[in-house]
């Protein structure tokens, strides 16, 4: 049985197990004393709070340590608007998730800026400020003694009690959780998780980091305040002490100890740490039983229980817990006409690519020095010269990862400027000298990627997978798999790209770059570390490519690969250009045979 049918009969098995554990957990509501339904009910209130870190953790890769400060907002905000200004539950909850919201969309900004270690440093200062305000603010917040009598939610003339509040909060986990998958399933979710894997690759598709980010953070506050609204009306009591740093990190440990990034994590690692103090009896010793638990999944299980079985499940039953379904759609063909028509549509009758007198310096460090040559459309050009030269620099400038210091650029006779992910909107794509798939999403997801921009996913949508997302997500599929065929990829493409061999990666890096609908695509060093076969299958990709209309800028190091693909060729040296013609006349210049072996061994060689 091959892999894709052990995933197929998996993921189908994956429903029947959730029908199963549903049903065991809504009758525990009736079947379990008030002790342990108050556990459940603490699991539950976790997992909602967690799904939503799991968000902004696993997928944006923003570590929050002030969480329970978003929750204390949504609680005292639902509190204070049903004990002093007589609102029902739905209107106060309603009213603690947008104070939520709106403190989280604040304090998102200058976090996402910062970055680094910053970033966990203005969480944890935001958890400690809103503590200190809860105690101090005793007017509003009743201080030390926090807020009684909050009412518990009413429907018609139905008393909500426990039994009926643990259910409701069974269902708003479940939906969360779906809320979760689907967002994971969408272009939201692969650009959350590529722009914390490497930004500038990210941005070289025209994914700008800001805005997946602020939406993770968005939508982790609105969960965070809803779980605080659910546990202060239920428990119709709220105090400080409920939201103190122990539980911020009690909801970091939750995650990473599930596996950060994963479905049910939140879900694993909600029933450990809410059991596991209760069975050992460590109330008093919770934190350090926390800092010994962190410090040995870190050690042990830097992935989560939920990363390393999924890891286990790949590597030895060649099984992942999918994100993307299989299916492609009939009558599917790899014959490049759309592809063609694509690149067509963003070709001009002016050279592909001109450039006049670029300078760029780093320091006191001349990279490029007066660099002009002009690209014709449709033709392979390559940069050549010895390290150093200023070629990948060169690359930089063009797509806007560095900016000139002077001169100027064109792309099909348009002024072209900008930054990396701008430029990338203007037609042009780009690889790197390394790798930089995104090891976390599977080879088909890295594809899809490079469609996110003109995806133009909205969020709503995302969130509920309405039919037209749905659609939408089987097309980007569909040409995710045609780009996977033109580059010969015959690999499994539902495996994550860190499976990759490197040849391979180097490959799917260029369908991925295709993917963004490019007229002209920088290629830096793509042969390196490919055997021999898959360099001819690169030389025979290259040469198709041209004929469909892509201009390519090629740097490489392998020169008869240069010679039997290159239309024309343009040396640097010291960032100067040296000459630019036909490969076969300007490789055997005297100049560039001393460019690249020093005008010593030019001179033996001339003796011998």
């Amino acid at each position: 049985m091959n892999g894709i049918n052990k995933s197929r009969i998996f993921r189908r098995s994956v429903p029947v197990g959730g029908i199963v554990a549903a049903a065991a957990l809504v009758s525990a509501a009736w079947t379990t004393d008030t002790y342990m339904l108050n556990l459940f009910f603490t699991i539950g209130i976790y997992v909602i709070t967690c799904v939503g870190m799991n968000i902004l953790v696993g997928y944006c890769g923003i570590v929050s340590i002030g969480h329970a400060g978003l929750m204390a907002a949504g609680a005292y905000t639902s509190a204070i608007a049903s004990t002093q200004y007589g609102l029902n539950f739905w209107l106060s909850a309603l009213a603690g998730i947008a104070v939520s919201l709106l403190i989280g969309s604040i304090i998102a900004i200058p976090t996402i800026k910062a970055g680094g270690v910053y970033l966990s440093m203005i969480t944890i200062a935001f958890g400690v400020v809103v503590h200190e305000a809860l105690i101090r603010w005793d007017v509003v917040t009743g201080g030390p003694l926090g807020i009684s009598g909050i009412p518990k939610p009413k429907l018609g003339g139905y008393d909500f009690d426990l039994q009926s509040m643990y259910v409701l909060v069974l269902v708003i986990a479940a939906a969360s959780l779906v809320l979760a998958y689907n967002i994971r399933r969408s272009a939201w979710g692969r650009s959350m998780i590529a722009t914390k894997e490497n930004e500038i690759a990210a941005a070289s598709l025209g994914i700008r980091k800001f805005k997946p980010q602020f939406v993770g953070f968005a939508v982790s506050s609105v969960l965070a305040g809803l779980a605080g609204t659910l546990y202060a009306h239920t428990n119709s009591f709220i105090s400080p002490d409920t939201y103190h740093f122990q539980a911020s990190v009690q909801l970091v440990l939750i995650v990473i100890l599930g596996g950060s990034g994963t479905l049910l994590g939140p879900v694993i690692g909600a029933i450990i740490l809410v059991f596991l103090p209760e069975l050992l009896e460590m109330e008093k010793l919770r934190m350090a039983l926390y800092g010994g638990i962190m410090f040995a999944v870190l050690y042990f299980l830097p992935k989560g229980i939920m990363g390393t079985l999924n890891d286990w499940l790949e590597a030895r039953l060649g099984l992942k817990l999918a994100t993307q379904e299989d299916g492609r759609l009939i009558n599917a063909t790899s014959d490049g006409t759309l592809f063609e028509q694509e690149i067509k549509s963003r070709i001009g009758k002016a050279a592909a690519l001109r450039l006049d007198n670029i300078h760029k310096s780093f320091g006191g460090l001349k990279a490029l020095s007066d660099v002009s040559f002009a690209v014709t459309a449709g033709t392979i050009h390559s940069l050549v010269g010895p390290n150093g030269a200023g070629k990948t620099t060169l690359l930089n400038v063009i797509s806007g990862l560095y900016a000139a210091e002077s001169g100027t650029m064109e792309l099909h006779g348009t002024s072209l400027s900008g930054s990396l992910s701008s430029v990338s909107g203007l037609g042009i794509a780009r690889t790197f000298q390394h790798s930089r798939l995104f090891k976390e999403l599977t080879v088909l997801e890295n594809v899809m990627t490079g469609m996110t921009v003109k995806a133009k996913t909205g969020l709503g949508a995302a969130m509920l997978r309405t039919p037209g997302q749905r659609r939408k997500e089987k097309l980007l599929r569909e040409k995710a798999h045609l780009l996977l065929d033109l580059i010969g990829f015959e690999g499994n493409r539902h495996m994550s790209a860190s499976q990759l061999p490197y040849g391979h990666q180097r490959m799917v890096e260029i369908a991925r770059a295709l993917a963004t609908g490019p007229s002209v695509l920088l290629l830096d060093e793509p042969a390196a570390g490919m055997t021999a076969a898959e360099i001819k299958q690169l030389e025979d990709l290259l040469k198709q490519l041209v004929h469909y209309g892509l201009t390519i800028v090629l740097i490489e190091h392998h020169m008869d690969f240069v010679q039997r693909v290159s239309d024309a060729v343009t040396v640097l040296d010291f960032g100067r250009v040296i000459g630019t013609g036909k490969p076969e006349e300007l490789l055997n210049d005297p100049r560039v045979i001393q460019a690249y072996l020093g005008k010593e061994e030019v001179a033996a060689d001339a003796e011998r």
